[in-house]
């Protein structure tokens, strides 16, 4: 059989022209596709990109997976194939884009769309069934086999959006170019994509795999020479192959509101998402991986399982705080001599959060004060936020002796509470975080000024959620309310864990404990 010569002439717009069709018959011709598609970048395809093309004809393969390069207008096979229909056979052809050197089986899309990386993740298909030769170009249609994010921001507030990014969702899609799928595949680990800008601190847009997912976005902004992230999460929702969703962002000071529709530019329409305080979390053996997380687990002598690690999770709607006199429900911890804040210190000691913010809830009132014993709060699934039966029962007395449980694994009688080394050559792996202290909720918070020096660490509490005692003003507001949590005292003679009372208007570590069956 003789070959193929093949033209893609690319166009601009979504149909184009087309001459007659008029077979050739018993002599060659070239074979020109005229494709009907939407663009590979936001503006056209450009010099260099490539698609990979087969054909297959009644007689079996005829060519597989020849590169075509965009130039001048076109893509054009290097090779110069020539299609003859001395036998009259029909073929059909199948394209995809962007070009590999086998035809893919897997695609991952960019982590870092900011750039290149965007034009590059928009992966492409094309099948024409039932080709005869033809003076005329042969129509095929390329169709998005991904899904695409517009990011719309408003920003009223004059602050510097310096960036975007999209999180939670798998990165890797199971292909198929003979079935034209693609749908992101089992097992394959989530990502953190850089949108790309569009136009100046106003539009963004980002390449996903197909799946169902709650998204977190993440907005950076930059507000008097000061960087900060604001996170919102979205409902777990179907992301549908083609389908294109428009996200509108509001930025706030402290905060950014997001919202999903399907707006359609030269995609299919997606549907509508929603925002949601749902978190993806994966369980293992002595680990648990949250919100892209991973977080050691340890069961311990009292039974319970427990986190070996101190959250770092950051709620919908909350951003971090490095100015403790900021009641923004979550602060970086300040575990140095200077108690300043610092952000690098996260990964290591984690979060410090107020009691309603560990607590899942708005606010603490005087109703709901005494409502949150062994609540799920930001924990995932399947875990709490720890009572003081389950505080008390792991370190065995509480900060004034008035709670004493002696048969308690880890009770030291000479330490009067649990002695941290004890606990920590069990797997507990005690943390000294510091603390955020705000002695009642119309007070000013600060950073701990307690601090044990290089050697030891910082003062440190791990919230529970047992209300101790709540307290009212005349006008019945509420002016404090109270929750027993771990304490650590460190000093040369008594290097301890107990149970004290918190401030539920404090900032301090949470670790949870995996619910009983």
């Amino acid at each position: 059989m003789k070959k193929i010569f093949i033209l893609l002439a690319a166009c601009a717009v979504v149909s184009c022209s087309k001459e007659a069709d008029t077979p050739v018959s018993g002599a060659s011709a070239p074979v020109r596709i005229d494709p009907t598609i939407t663009r590979a970048t936001e503006v056209d395809f450009e010099t260099g990109d490539a698609v990979g093309l087969t054909i297959t004809t009644a007689d079996g393969l005829y060519a597989e997976n020849t590169e075509l390069t965009f130039a001048d207008g076109n893509f054009v096979s290097a090779s110069g194939l020539l299609w003859y229909d001395d036998l009259g056979l029909t073929s059909t052809l199948t394209a995809y884009y962007p070009y590999a050197d086998v035809v893919p089986t897997q695609f991952a899309v960019a982590e870092d769309q900011r750039a290149g990386g965007y034009g590059a993740s928009d992966l492409m298909m094309a099948r024409k069934e039932g080709v005869t030769p033809s003076v005329a170009a042969v129509g095929m249609t390329f169709r998005h086999k991904l899904v695409k994010l517009v990011i719309n921001v408003k920003n009223e507030y004059g602050m510097v959006v310096e960036g975007v990014s999209i999180s939670n969702s798998i990165g890797t899609a199971d292909v198929n170019v003979e079935a034209q799928t693609a749908a992101a595949r089992e097992g394959a680990a989530a990502v953190t994509i850089e949108a790309r800008e569009v136009a100046a601190g106003t539009k963004y847009a980002a390449i996903l795999v197909p799946q169902t997912v709650g998204l977190r976005v993440d907005v950076t902004v930059n507000d008097g020479g000061k960087s900060e992230v604001h996170t919102q999460r979205l409902t777990a929702s179907t992301l549908q192959s083609g389908a294109q969703y428009s996200m509108n962002v509001e930025v706030l000071p402290a905060e950014v509101k997001v919202s999903l529709s399907g707006d359609i530019e030269d995609w299919e329409d997606g549907g509508q998402l929603g925002e949601t305080t749902e978190v993806p979390f994966e369980e293992f053996d002595d680990h648990f991986v949250y919100d892209g997380e991973s977080y050691r687990t340890v069961k311990l002598a009292d039974g319970n399982t427990w986190m070996a690690e101190n959250l770092r999770i950051v709620p919908a709607g909350k951003t971090p705080s490095g100015d403790p006199a900021a009641d923004a429900g979550i602060w970086y911890p300040a575990a140095n001599a200077e108690k300043k804040a610092d952000p690098a210190l996260v990964p290591a000691l984690g979060y410090l959060y107020d009691f309603a913010t560990a607590f899942g809830v708005k606010k603490i009132t005087v109703e709901n004060a005494e409502s949150f014993e062994g609540c799920q709060g930001i924990c995932p699934k399947g875990w709490h936020i720890p009572t003081n039966a389950e505080l008390t029962g792991l370190v065995g007395q509480n900060a004034n002796g008035a709670l004493t449980d002696t048969s308690a694994p880890y009770y030291d009688a000479a330490a009067k509470g649990a002695l941290i080394p004890t606990l920590n050559e069990a797997g507990f792996n005690w943390i000294f975080a510091g603390a955020r202290n705000k002695a009642s909720f119309t007070g000013t918070g600060s950073y701990l000024v307690t601090n044990y020096g290089d050697t030891y660490g910082a003062m440190t509490y791990v919230a529970g959620s047992t209300c101790y005692l709540v307290r009212k003003a005349d006008d019945g507001s509420l002016t404090n309310a109270q929750y027993y949590s771990l304490m650590s005292t460190y000093n040369a003679s008594n290097n301890k864990v107990s149970v004290a009372y918190g401030n539920g208007a404090s900032g301090y570590s949470v670790r949870c404990v995996k619910d009983r069956q």
